[in-house]
């Protein structure tokens, strides 16, 4: 009997019209060779978008303040994430550019989402906490 490897199911990723027009544009305007490029291309074409003026909004999206778990290292960090234009390390707010801001933009708290980074590893993040900017 072949053992079966059960593939861990993505969840589903929130964007409003606004940010996925945006996001859209800014993946097909980027260098591919960017890291996260190719994993928010992919998570674009799953996207449920959501009308701008939509109520419920407790997901990740530009501008967003998010606190998450890197799984592996019990690292807890708490970022915004932003256009690359907007990223600086020093105030904490990465580019959705980035496999990280790729990996959470969209999410609702308690959503895990799991990926293999540009050298194999797989990286595994949770969301814990999601504020608007």
């Amino acid at each position: 009997m072949l053992a079966k490897t059960k593939a861990r199911r993505r969840p589903a990723v929130h964007l409003t019209e606004a940010d996925y027009e945006t996001l859209y544009n800014l993946v097909d305007a980027a260098s591919h060779e960017a890291p996260g490029v190719a994993l928010l291309a992919d998570e674009l074409e799953r996207a449920v978008v959501v009308r701008n003026g939509a109520a419920a909004r407790n997901y990740v999206r530009l501008n967003s303040r998010v606190t998450y778990e890197d799984v592996a290292t019990g690292q807890v960090r708490d970022l915004q994430i932003s256009l690359p234009k907007d990223a600086s390390i020093d105030d904490n707010r990465i580019s959705v550019l980035t496999p990280v801001g790729a990996a959470l933009i969209g999410l609702r708290p308690g959503d895990t989402f799991e990926w293999k980074d540009a050298g194999g590893r797989t990286r595994t993040l949770k969301v814990l906490a999601v504020q608007d900017a």
